[in-house]
């Protein structure tokens, strides 16, 4: 059965809202976890911003950026993964090993797109119940600088509807490849590891040394924390902003692309488990 096989038996349009009313549901049916999620993300913003204090003491910037700056920029940067993280890699991998893929496949949508816009749905959830209280708290709390620019907060937007799309489809990618290898638990991990090292969230990317700086920020992962966390501190100038929207934008619709090249290829060769 290939990929598309019933794709175009529900409108794209269908998808999405049938998508994100399921993305939510499944949020707001896990409200306990929405609610750990939210402590142990306070815990490890409050831990960044302690730790970037700690750093500053007798400086008065660090990689050109100031105490307010860096320590804004590194809260940012991580209270954003609870609105991008996303578990379809697992959800896919669970579906192909208890044999439920192949009733997937069967449904009247796009699989592909089912699958981005019910995450999409679940972020826009998290981004009420989680994100959002998470800003208010940090920001009141921890003396956050808020952008002094209107424009930052549309344009904040738009970076973070791009560095999901980039998450999602790393995650996809992942998901796609337990249909090969079965179990995708330790490419999962992996996934895991590589975007908090390279993405900002937890180390920002300015401090990488100077071989590896360029390098870095030349992949997708700068998309997801690094991008968004230096529009929101007004880092980059309006007038050059678009360059890095532009970059994310990018990265998202070539993951896409390759997404639903890989579900294709995956599927000739897929042996369903379970029947």
């Amino acid at each position: 059965m290939s990929a598309s096989s019933r794709a175009g038996d529900l409108p794209a349009s269908v998808t999405a809202r049938t998508g994100c009313r399921l993305g939510m549901q499944l949020v707001l049916a896990y409200r306990f976890e929405a609610l750990v999620q939210l402590v142990s993300a306070s815990v490890v913003a409050l831990l960044n911003w302690s730790l970037w204090t700690a750093i500053y003491q007798g400086r008065d910037q660090v990689v050109g950026r100031s105490a307010a700056e860096m320590t804004t920029y590194v809260v940012v940067a991580w209270v954003i993964t609870t609105f991008y993280g996303t578990r379809v890699d697992q959800e896919l991998s669970g579906r192909f090993r208890e044999g439920l893929i192949a009733v997937d496949l069967l449904r009247p949508w796009d699989l592909h797109l089912h699958h981005y816009f019910r995450d999409l749905g679940r972020a826009g959830t998290a981004l009420l119940i989680t994100t959002l209280p998470l800003f208010a708290w940090t920001g009141g709390l921890l003396h956050l600088r808020a952008p002094r620019h209107w424009w930052t907060w549309p344009v904040f937007g738009i970076s973070l509807l791009l560095a999901h799309a980039i998450s999602f489809g790393f995650a996809w990618l992942v998901g796609v490849a337990s249909f090969r290898l079965r179990n995708a638990a330790g490419l999962a991990h992996l996934k895991a590891t590589v975007i908090g090292v390279l993405s900002g969230s937890l180390i920002p990317l300015d401090l990488y040394p100077g071989v590896m700086r360029p390098i870095v920020l030349a992949l997708p992962f700068q998309g997801m924390s690094h991008t968004p966390a230096n529009i929101f501190t007004e880092r980059i100038p309006w007038d050059q902003v678009w360059q890095p929207l532009g970059v994310q934008l990018a990265w998202a619709v070539a993951l896409f692309i390759v997404g639903r090249r890989a579900l294709r290829g995956a599927l000739r060769a897929v042996v369903v488990q379970g029947g």
